[in-house]
């Protein structure tokens, strides 16, 4: 298989950060019982080229594996001019506002696509790529990684499983560092807001345990922080979503505060937690603490997550693992799928972050949006049935 990423940042290569990012490690991990020819990493910073290198190579000393990654240097997405079947498929990991340009350029060069979220910030766009995506009869998928963690899957299932009732609302208190829109996504953090690059984690999330279809939103949001230090845009956006149940016999409302100016001191990159009541129960999800706090030098208290991913165990049992690995090695498994004639990627549709899914949670991130500049007014939202 050969493998286009384009981007080069944190999550593909942990720039700026102690870590190893997600992509490249998946893609190692995934190569180890997999063939992979090559992977191509795409960016536009002429410094990236020895970042790319040096992590695969880090990467490839820790998980005893052998990926080979080669470095193109791009001025944006639309220079990325690819031959037909280049690649077998594409991870697009670039700021919000280019994805659709990038994910374009891909399906029209016939690689199946695998975006990080969101699809993109406007339903008009994610429409066109559904539209390009069909009529080339690609994959296409967004990483909602949420959807692989096992404390999501068994909220699933208790709601499928009718043990709490029909729900009836739930609270999302969702935040990050200040250092990523400061520092690591200086560049472009002014071009997004947190509910559109993070909180629509949550909104696929719920799309997803539930089922139900968002009609209609309200958002305020806070200032003065993140511009102080040069950064136009929100502190934090506070949203609330009502969307109805199959039958339309009833309403559930969440209610969403999403920040990105938690102190660079705090014990966790991402603090994150909500709780879901329904008609004859209640469910309550501590998705930081996940049990373990380690206290080290000048480090400090940490609270890791080894559910989401890390590279465990020792010798020949040494592996990269979590949700946020398995969200992408689905993907790739099911191109190779795709690929080999097993499966046809419309037999994905409903099991599947797909793009045609994920024109609910885009729906919502627009009518945030257009809420925002609005002081709030209420703003339906046009989800595709």
């Amino acid at each position: 298989m050969k493998i286009l990423v384009i981007g080069a940042g944190m999550y593909v290569t942990g720039r700026g950060t102690a870590g190893i990012g997600t992509i490249l490690p998946a893609l190692a991990q995934y190569s180890r019982d997999n063939l992979v020819e090559c992977v191509t990493v795409a960016a536009t910073r002429p410094e990236s080229a020895s970042g790319v290198i040096e992590s695969c190579r880090r990467i490839n000393d820790l998980l005893g594996s052998h990926l080979r990654a080669e470095y193109r240097q791009i001025q944006s997405a639309a220079d990325l001019t690819i031959r037909p079947s280049e690649f077998d498929c594409a991870i697009v990991c670039v700021p919000d506002h280019l994805h659709f340009e990038a994910t374009a350029e891909m399906l029209r060069a016939g690689a199946h696509c695998l975006v990080v979220k969101p699809l993109t910030p406007t339903l008009a766009e994610a429409t066109k790529l559904l539209a390009l995506q069909e009529e080339k009869g690609l994959l296409g998928v967004v990483e909602f990684h949420k959807r692989f963690d096992e404390q999501n899957l068994l909220v699933r299932k208790m709601i499928r499983d009718g043990a709490i009732g029909t729900p009836r609302y739930m609270v999302v208190a969702y935040s990050q560092r200040i250092g990523i829109p400061l520092d690591v996504f200086r560049a472009w953090s002014h071009r997004t807001n947190i509910f559109q690059y993070l909180g629509v984690h949550y909104v696929d999330l719920i799309y997803f345990l539930t089922g139900f279809r968002p009609v209609r939103a309200s958002a305020v949001g806070s200032r003065g922080v993140l511009e102080a230090n040069g950064v136009d845009t929100f502190d934090s956006v506070h949203a609330t979503i009502v969307w109805e149940d199959a039958a339309k016999q009833g309403e559930f409302v969440s209610q969403l505060a999403i920040g990105w100016i938690d102190p660079n001191s705090t014990s966790a990159l991402s603090d994150q937690r909500y709780f879901l009541v329904g008609s004859s129960g209640r469910v309550d999800l501590d998705q930081t603490d996940r049990g373990i706090h380690l206290v080290s030098g000048p480090s400090g208290m940490e609270t890791p997550n080894p559910h989401f991913s890390m590279i465990l165990g020792e010798g020949e049992g040494v592996a990269f693992q979590g949700y946020g690995y398995r969200s992408i090695e689905r993907f790739l498994k099911d191109v190779a799928r795709v690929k080999a004639g097993q499966i046809s990627p419309s037999s994905l549709e409903g099991v599947r972050p797909s793009f045609r899914q994920s024109l609910v949670s885009t729906s919502v991130v627009e009518a945030v949006n257009e809420s925002l500049g609005a002081g709030g007014a209420w703003r339906k939202i046009n989800a595709p049935a």
